[in-house]
Formats: structure tokens, sequence, C-alpha cells
């Protein structure tokens, strides 16, 4: 098993390393489509290699892993919307899709809504299996596409972040890549609600706009 795990890196980072940033770009749309690619190997070691360019480069990581992941979910809605559920039933194993994740993810799907098809970036399983149900449901492409997206980023932003500031030390993560699924659900939940609680804040005049300008103001005028 770890061999195999060892192999997965050294293909992804060989891929990366020779490619760069197309190399994130190709491997984080195959991954969202269903391939069974770690994105914490991907966008962790995409975050490394930028690290000579510094956080800006760091940032472009993330927008083309959000891209990537952008594609590859439209990938899966084409099959969910095109193939239908026969398609999925004789054809899912070879996008990673077996019967019980499908039927874990229309769960979801239909619990929660299409606003599943942010929140659900942050979760292992459903994150890339969400796509199809979504075809399969006929939801607004545009709008699937915007969510998809704006769910991708955070996730790709913390791995890429992790990544810079380890640096050589990318890798050690790793060995609790679960773990570090979760985590950076936490740190994104996090900063979700920072986000709204400041926002009541500054609409209930606990907190000055202009404080929140003065030392926030370059996330406002970006």
């Amino acid at each position: 098993m770890l061999s195999l795990v060892g192999d997965v890196t050294n293909t992804i980072t060989g891929i990366i390393g020779n490619l760069g940033y197309l190399g994130v770009f190709i491997l984080m749309t195959l991954e969202s489509a269903g391939m069974p690619i770690p994105s914490e190997v991907i966008m962790t070691y995409g975050g490394f290699i930028a690290t000579p360019g510094g956080i800006v480069h760091v940032v472009a990581v993330a927008v083309i892993g959000s891209l990537g992941t952008g594609l590859g979910s439209a990938i899966g809605y084409a099959v969910g919307a095109w193939g239908g559920k026969p398609f999925m039933d004789k054809y899912g194993k070879f996008f990673g899709i077996n019967p019980q994740k499908m039927l874990w993810a229309e769960r979801w799907f239909c619990k929660y809504g299409e606003s599943a098809c942010i929140y659900t970036r942050l979760l292992p399983v459903v994150r890339t299996v969400v796509n199809v149900p979504a075809g399969l449901l006929n939801m607004d492409f545009k709008k699937f596409m915007a969510y998809s997206m704006v769910g991708a980023f955070p996730w790709c932003l913390v791995l890429a972040c992790i990544g810079y500031i380890l640096g050589e030390n990318w890798e050690s993560i790793m060995g609790a890549s679960h773990l570090l699924t979760y985590a950076v659900g936490a740190v994104v939940l996090f900063i979700i609600a920072a986000c709204v609680t400041l926002y009541a804040l500054v609409r209930m005049g606990v907190i000055p706009r202009k404080t929140v300008e003065k030392y926030l103001g370059f996330l406002l005028n970006a």
C-alpha cells in the first residue's frame, strides 16, 4: 500500500515538475472528473513549486486548480446529463464511482439542494461524485459551474498555502491526508464564519467600517 501511495505521489510530482501549472490543471481536471488522484497531493505540491514566486504565485496555483476542478466537474455533469443512470450503473467504475458512492451523492444532493455543489467540495468521497447527480437532475449548468468553482477555490487555496508554508517538507503532511481533508474544511468554515461575523458587526455598527477599510482594505478593493 505504501508503495502504491509512493508511486502515485511520484507520478503527480513528475507531471507537475515537467508541465508546471498546466500539470496542476490537467491533474485537477482528472481528479474532479472522478479519477482516483488525490487533490491533496496535487495542490500541496503545486503550492510548493510556487514558493519561489511568492504568495501571488500560490494564489495563481489555487485559481488554476479551481479551473481544473471546473472542467472536471463539467465532464461529470455531462456524463450524468447525457449518459443517465443506466450509463453510470454500467460504466461508473471507470470514473471511480460505484453504486454506493452514487447513492450517497444523490441523497446528499437531494437533501441539501443545489448549494451542495459548493460545500461538498470540502468533503471526501462526495467531492467528485456530486457532479453526476447534478447532471442527472438537470441543474442549471451555469449555476452548477459557478457553485463548483466557488466551492473548489478555498480547498485549492488552503492546500496550496500548506505546500507553500511547508516548503521542501510538503510531503510530510501526506501521511495524514484524511486528517488534512477535515483540517482544510475546518479552516474554510472558520474563515466563512469570521467573515459573516465581521459583516454582521459592521452592519450593527459595533465595528466602524473605516476600521475594516484600514486593516482589510486590500480585501475590499481586490
